[in-house]
């Protein structure tokens, strides 16, 4: 069983100042219904929901220097403390691990993978467009985070989830304390109160399940509804740079004092010269190939290798899409249209 200590408001930002001696601390900072990420100064407010970016961006820089002519140098980088990361980005890293960790270790990364410490919390609300739970990721973490943070009347409760997580309660002991049972047991009521919310939802907006998406996609590979879909895509690449899961960049050069640079920058399969070869021929030419595309990666390709979707349910790539297109809606879609409708 984890551990589960308690803390007060003013001593959880005392602890994070003291993690800002070695860490960038970050937190979420509320913009009327959003929250984004900023440097931590001295205040904290607990965030009832994700942020509007995701944390790819602690572990994978949108751009960054790999190499200076074609050497062997170590970047000193300052590793993260993200604060607040809401289980929907926390399973994202299931996707970014298997990308830069399995086959080839992507040293940058797994720098940050390493060293950044992660102190999650769990969700309070959620907005319209979150359907996490659709694909069975709760509204809280439960694996992944280094210590997780839930918020119970005006109190911290933070629970341990590494042995990171455990170093840092153990250095900083004289800020937390054992809580009592009955604070234990109304963060367990919030929690399931707040799942049975999200449910409800879930089953109004008549989602489709998620032990069918895999199949709908395999079968409506030439279904219509790509092409009357993307009609609505404007190329701005939104979903794609919001996305948690998303990995793909492009690598350039340049020089700076004589020096070769080389680096890499945030890419996706929605642009249109993604997939363009340097023969000139591009197989993802069509936008309805490029959505279908994004589409296939995400709900077919990692099931077939890591058993599990590309998805988690953040709802970002729909409230960022200047062209209305609905990842929950294109399901529905595919639903009606396929000999599936039944299920």
């Amino acid at each position: 069983m984890k551990r589960v200590y308690a803390i007060t408001k003013n001593s959880f930002i005392n602890f994070l100042e003291r993690l800002s001696s070695v860490y960038n601390v970050v937190i979420p900072y509320q913009i009327e219904n959003n929250y984004t990420w900023i440097n931590f100064k001295g205040e904290f407010n607990f965030n009832d929901y994700r942020c509007i970016s995701s944390i790819r961006q602690f572990f994978l820089p949108c751009q960054e220097l790999i190499s200076i002519n074609y050497k062997d140098i170590e970047l000193k980088k300052r590793p993260f403390c993200i604060v607040g990361a809401k289980n929907c980005d926390i399973q994202s890293l299931k996707i970014q691990d298997y990308v830069f960790l399995k086959d080839e270790v992507d040293e940058s990364y797994n720098f940050f993978r390493k060293n950044n410490v992660i102190i999650s919390s769990d969700c309070r609300n959620f907005k319209e467009v979150c359907f996490c739970l659709n694909l069975n990721i709760k509204p809280y973490p439960e694996e992944n985070y280094d210590l997780n943070l839930s918020l119970v009347d005006d109190v911290y409760l933070i629970e341990v989830g590494s042995e990171k997580g455990d170093k840092l309660i153990k250095e900083n002991s004289n800020f937390f304390q054992e809580p009592p049972d009955t604070w234990l047991e109304k963060n367990l009521e919030l929690r399931k109160n707040l799942e049975e919310k999200l449910s409800k939802q879930i089953i109004l907006q008549g989602l489709v399940n998620r032990e069918v998406l895999y199949q709908l996609v395999k079968s409506g590979y030439e279904n219509n509804i790509w092409q009357e879909e993307a009609e609505h895509c404007v190329e701005c690449g939104a979903c794609i740079m919001n996305c948690p899961t998303c990995h793909c960049f492009l690598l350039f050069d340049d020089e700076e004092n004589k020096n070769l640079l080389r680096g890499r920058t945030w890419d996706g399969c929605q642009y249109k010269n993604f997939a363009k070869v340097a023969g000139g021929a591009n197989p993802l030419l069509f936008r309805s190939k490029r959505l279908r595309n994004r589409y296939i990666k995400k709900f077919e390709f990692f099931p077939d290798r890591l058993g599990i979707y590309a998805c988690t349910g953040c709802g970002r790539c729909i409230e960022c899409c200047p062209g209305k297109i609905d990842l929950r809606n294109i399901f529905k879609r595919l639903k009606e249209d396929s000999k599936l409708s039944k299920l």
